[in-house]
């Protein structure tokens, strides 16, 4: 499937393995030292979800390495990922086999810091409720970043034990058509984009995220399988369909 994904993931990880600036000319033509010292954004992770079925892994194609575990209850259908969620009522508890997972990076490379940040996913979906992606959770030390779709109105929020902000798409988007939802974190505000259309903002300081929790797709890691749906300690699993994840930093 061809997908038109973030403007900046072009960069890929090459372009901070090289050292690219991206910086304006002063008036003399120069440019500035402090600018100079700038890098571009740069993609840190892209899990484009091309995998046959049967797959395990899901390759990143940003450079650095960064690959996931497809549980074994994702579907892969050569182009997208498939994710189902099941009542407490059919006895199935997934726990980590409901989830695609990409571990923690050492060098912080997926989490957030201090500093400029995007999420960026296409996904589809017809059910009401579910976390569709998330890097840590309520009490997880270092915060947490969070997409959520409660009544079908998905919601990305990023909470450091210094500050939080939570933004939502405002009108529901669990119409069973592709999405493309972009959550851009600076030091001062969020602001989310639906099919590359602005559609919020809010003006807060998220503080510095940086936690050793993995990625996960699908719902949350550390939850009570035996009520996989509902309640505090639930797994919030999501149901539907996931094209693309992007991470961009910087």
């Amino acid at each position: 499937m061809r997908r038109a994904g973030p403007a900046l993931a072009a960069l890929g990880a090459g372009a901070a393995l090289c050292g690219l600036v991206l910086a304006a000319p002063t008036a003399n033509g120069q440019v500035g030292a402090a600018a100079s010292a700038r890098l571009a954004p740069t993609t840190t992770l892209a899990l484009e979800m091309d995998e046959p079925a049967g797959a395990t892994v899901a390759a990143d194609s940003s450079g650095f390495g960064h690959d996931a575990a497809i549980g074994s209850h994702v579907r892969m259908r050569g182009g997208y990922a498939t994710i189902d969620r099941h009542s407490p009522d059919e006895g199935i508890y997934y726990g980590a086999d409901h989830l695609i997972m990409v571990p923690d990076a050492a060098d912080s490379s997926l989490d957030p810091g201090a500093g400029d940040f995007t999420v960026e996913i296409r996904y589809r979906s017809t059910v009401k409720f579910g976390n569709v992606i998330q890097k840590g959770q309520a009490k997880t030390s270092g915060g947490q970043v969070k997409f959520q779709q409660p009544k079908g109105v998905i919601s990305c929020m990023f909470k450091s034990p210094n500050g939080q902000a939570a933004i939502g798409s405002k009108t529901p988007l669990n119409d069973g058509q592709w999405h493309v939802v972009r959550c851009e974190r600076t030091s001062t505000q969020v602001t989310m984009y639906v099919d590359g259309v602005f559609r919020n903002r809010i003006r807060k300081n998220t503080g510095t995220i940086d936690n050793n929790k993995p990625w996960t797709i699908g719902g949350k890691l550390d939850c009570d399988t035996s009520n996989p749906n509902t309640g505090a300690d639930s797994c919030d699993y999501f149901a539907g369909d996931i094209d693309y994840v992007h991470l961009i930093k910087g």
